[in-house]
């Protein structure tokens, strides 16, 4: 049956997979304590100025998703494969702890919930962990599926679905076709198995509760909601009722946001608005936060030749004039790779470089060389995967030779000893051409501690003072958490909620500060063209 939250807690803890922190902690620490723990999930117990404890990091790695799936990581996917298959009718429930507190209209109040800013240079506190939940207005099939979710108000949120495969994105398509909005839930928070069952593909006439109950081999319970015509699971911790503004269109800023791939990206975006009509939860529940990006969105030995190996590339690099300040040989890499971390102080330094480390050394090695800036360690085999992934592409960054030297030992070898080699550019590229800004690694917001000498504030005091520190230039969110730093988080979001109507958007990448404006936006911005269609979230004939 559905599991929950804080039954999943406990088994979390009994598997050795969580993290206890009990102490009181403030939610501008959480960024970096959820750094501190990257395979374990942590729960936060008791946050300063929350009634909600905190959980993240739940579902960080493979070994927690087969802990999750009952089966061995190599048979993951498999499994989900085969899961996905199945579908059992959802039944309906009157009663659930999600119930225990209602809160409506203007009781509802966004800042309850223990909001902080994950990366510096997000463009707000966002909910992260967000099952959103909706009917297709036509069908009236059931869809969910996880979306970011940026803070605007205490009861208004904006929400990232720019893709044309989003399925909440093609609900409030068909919606404001209709001439109407669409009912939103959101579910913050649930079992791991939850949310591998919202994210398997299936076709857009697929009742995904029917699929979750394929998960548990067990009908889904689910319940009601109590302001608009949607069901959400039983299990469910807190749940936000929405009515999401299709017929105003995707006109509202959004981001940017740390992203996956451990740097920010896609900027500033066009999305929807969320006008939040009721909120349900349970007393003294805990708030799910997923983690994304960060210093660690990943997790080495040498054999005794390497350091001789790496050796002849470091010193034929200097001697080429490279500034050269590391040489590694991973030890996978059988003495074949080698990585080096360089300055580049030309747009031509990693070739040149690439081409010395492929026939300086002595021994014929390596086979296959690397080159990355500074600002990645080498030493860390996640950190080289991820520069491999964003900053290398083969058109552009590889460099092939044919016929040199290498070991014998190659079975690979069509001539004893001779072999071709090639080489990966895995620098930021140089030029005009190319923004900077979207290769800045996304870094976690970090406020250290308060000022002693704070002096508690009003909210209207705090809305006042604030509007005159936007007035007097504009400011991102960390600028003013930071000027703020020590005042209680709910009055601190809840005096920018009351003047979010007032506020517009700088062009000054990266930070695309706010202002006072009449419009969201200080610059004429068109929005961007949808992308990433994704045929399996379309039904096709045949």
């Amino acid at each position: 049956m559905q599991q929950s939250l804080s039954d999943f807690v406990t088994s979390l803890d009994a598997a050795g997979f969580l993290v206890r922190i009990s102490s009181e902690i403030r939610v501008d620490q959480i960024p970096k304590l959820m750094e501190a723990n990257p395979t374990r999930a942590v729960l936060f117990e008791r946050v300063k100025d929350s009634e909600f404890a905190v959980l993240a990091n739940a579902y960080s790695n493979q070994d927690m998703f087969a802990w999750a799936m009952g089966c061995d990581k190599t048979r993951t996917g498999l499994e989900m494969v085969e899961r996905a298959k199945g579908r059992l009718r959802w039944e309906t429930v009157t009663t659930a702890p999600c119930k225990e507190v209602i809160l409506k209209g203007d009781d509802v109040d966004l800042t309850r919930l223990p909001l902080f800013l994950h990366h510096d240079r997000d463009g707000h506190a966002y909910t992260n962990d967000n099952l959103f939940i909706s009917k297709h207005p036509d069908t009236g099939v059931y869809d969910w599926g996880i979306y970011r979710s940026m803070f605007r108000s205490k009861n208004e949120k904006s929400v990232d679905m720019t893709c044309t495969s989003h399925r909440q994105r093609i609900h409030a398509m068909a919606a404001a076709a209709k001439g109407q909005n669409l009912e939103v839930a959101i579910v913050l928070g649930g079992p791991t198995l939850d949310k591998i069952a919202a994210l398997v593909g299936v076709t857009a006439d697929t009742d995904d509760f029917e699929v979750l109950g394929s998960f548990y081999g067990a009908p889904a319970r689910m319940i009601r909601c109590e302001t608009i015509d949607v069901m959400v699971p039983a299990n469910s911790e807190i749940v936000l009722e929405c009515e999401l503004m299709a017929l105003e269109g995707l006109v509202y800023d959004e981001g940017p946001y740390g992203e996956f791939t451990g740097m920010y990206g896609g900027g500033i975006k066009h999305n929807y608005r969320l006008k939040v009509k009721a909120m349900t939860y349970r007393k003294g529940g805990i708030y799910q936060h997923c983690t994304i990006g960060g210093l660690h969105p990943w997790y080495t030995d040498n054999m005794l030749q390497l350091p001789a190996i790496e050796a002849d590339l470091f010193n034929g690099l200097k001697n080429g004039g490279i500034d050269v300040r590391e040489v590694r040989c991973p030890a996978g890499g059988l003495s074949n790779i080698a990585y080096a971390k360089i300055n580049p102080l030309g747009a031509g330094d990693a070739k040149q470089a690439l081409g010395i480390m492929l026939t300086c050394s002595k021994q014929g090695l390596p086979k296959i060389a690397m080159v990355f800036d500074t600002d990645v360690d080498i030493w860390d085999d996640q950190a080289v995967l991820a520069a491999m992934a964003y900053r290398y592409m083969p058109h552009r960054d590889t460099v092939r030779l044919d016929g040199l030297n290498t070991m014998t030992v190659d079975p690979k070898s069509p001539s004893l000893g001779i072999a071709s080699k090639i080489g990966m550019d895995c620098t930021v590229p140089l030029g005009p051409e190319w923004n900077p800004n979207e290769f800045v690694r996304s870094t976690l917001t970090d406020l250290g501690d308060p000022p002693a000498d704070v002096v508690a504030m009003s909210e209207d005091d705090l809305t006042k003072d604030m509007e005159a520190l936007i007035a007097a230039a504009p400011r991102a969110w960390y600028e003013i958490l930071k000027h703020y730093h020590g005042q209680p988080y709910p009055l601190l979001y809840r005096a920018f909620g009351n003047l979010r109507h007032k506020l517009g958007r700088v062009n000054d990448p990266p930070w695309y500060r706010y202002t006072l404006l009449e419009s969201p936006f200080a610059w004429e911005a068109k929005p961007q063209p949808p992308n990433h269609s994704d045929p399996r979230h379309i039904k096709t004939s045949g």
